[in-house]
């Protein structure tokens, strides 16, 4: 009676032991899947690049009056924090002034860049932010008039006694900004005539 008992524990355990195995290789391939699917997630959400568009306004005010204002855009991309992309726009003209000192035949005559330049490294950070630094540039003429004002410069108008005055403007900022976001990066008072300069920065991005 007790072989009996023995003989028929045994075969219980035989017949017990492929279903053991089985589940403990499903719980195994299971395990294998779900490794593979964190493995497929984490490689689908590396940051990638983001579209941007960037709107740049310098503006140049004398009290509340606006003297000028000029709009630039330009459309580049935000890569990770790890990286950066640069973009740059150029627009001038190269003007000919005649040399004070020379007139008539005689008159000699110089060449000076125009225009405004503009560099922008643009990064991704973390919370949608986006790490935009900027090289701000421009150079303008303007004529000075009998009552001290200065009046927009147009080719052609030289005079022995009034010589265009060539102004100049340059600075590098950092802005932190988010989509639809703007913000003034820098402004400066013009030692000569007081006029104040602004540069305003808009953020949006391309989806």
């Amino acid at each position: 009676m007790k072989r009996k008992q023995i003989l028929l524990a045994t075969l219980i355990f035989l017949l017990a032991l492929p279903a053991a195995f089985g589940q403990d290789v499903e719980a195994k391939g299971d395990k294998d899947k779900e490794k593979g699917k964190e493995s497929v997630t984490v490689k689908n959400t590396q940051p990638s690049d983001v579209p941007l568009k960037i709107q740049v306004l310098i503006t140049e005010t004398d009290g509340t009056r606006k003297v000028s204002s000029l709009p630039y855009t330009i459309y580049t991309i935000a890569p990770p924090r790890s990286h950066e992309h640069s973009a740059h726009l150029r627009f001038g003209v190269r003007v000919r002034l005649r040399t004070p000192v020379t007139e008539g035949a005689n008159a000699q005559f110089t060449y000076e860049d125009v225009g405004t330049n503009i560099d922008c490294s643009a990064q991704r950070l973390e919370e949608g932010q986006y790490n935009l630094d900027f090289t701000v540039e421009r150079t303008s003429i303007s004529m000075p008039g009998a009552n001290g004002e200065e009046s927009e410069w147009k080719p052609g108008n030289e005079s022995p006694t009034a010589q265009p005055l060539l102004r100049s403007f340059k600075d590098s900022f950092i802005v932190v900004m988010r989509d639809g976001h703007t913000m003034e990066g820098t402004s400066a008072v013009d030692p000569v005539t007081g006029h104040i300069l602004k540069v305003e920065v808009s953020l949006n991005v391309l989806n």
